[in-house]
């Protein structure tokens, strides 16, 4: 918002995102129209069309309302596993409890064709990855794991085996879980097995 803007125009938006993003978890991409936003807030058509004339700005916006980052920093400190652990929890938090979770799928499927909810994913996930690559280089400045490690593709397997098994294999995220993956993940990277 820039100081100029009214305060009630941001109220507005602010509104008619939230409307968007209840509406993307319940019912789908489909549900969100101007009309259903109206319906919901109370909010006029020509309100809504003057802030998105096009619904699929509308509902890139509301992606992005559920993508944005808590903006809290990755856990270094080591060992490891413990750094691992903690990232790892908060995005299976993400996935388990927050709107991003339940339109992750969603956003995926739309961003096949639309450049602007593919770049609402891609910097959702450049942020997940910044986070795991932190953990890994503060163990390779630590001398915990090697120069010759497999980073990326551990980068990769970390952040991408939760979504699969969440959104396409449509099993649970627990701390269980989480715990067998970040062993996994971290015995690759120093060569040493759970425990």
């Amino acid at each position: 918002m820039n100081e100029h803007e009214d305060p009630r125009l941001t109220a507005t938006r602010t509104q008619a995102l939230e409307a968007a993003l209840i509406l993307l978890q319940k019912e789908g991409v489909l549900a969100v129209t101007h009309s259903a936003i109206k319906a919901k807030t109370g909010i006029s058509r020509s309100t809504l069309y003057r802030h998105w004339p096009k619904l699929d700005a509308l509902r890139n916006d509301a992606f992005l309302l559920a993508a944005t980052s808590t903006g809290s920093h990755p856990q270094t400190d080591g060992p490891l596993r413990a750094d691992l652990a903690w990232n790892m929890g908060k995005l299976m938090t993400a996935l388990n409890e927050t709107p991003w979770g339940k339109i992750a799928p969603q956003v995926i499927a739309v961003a096949v064709n639309d450049e602007n909810a593919r770049a609402v994913i891609n910097d959702f996930m450049a942020d997940r990855i910044a986070t795991v690559k932190a953990a890994f280089s503060a163990a390779q400045t630590r001398g915990e794991i090697g120069e010759d490690v497999p980073v990326q593709q551990l980068i990769e397997m970390a952040i991408a085996v939760p979504y699969f098994r969440k959104l396409i294999a449509g099993l649970p995220l627990d701390q269980c879980w989480l715990d067998a993956h970040v062993d996994l993940i971290s015995g690759l990277a120093t060569g040493v097995g759970p425990d």
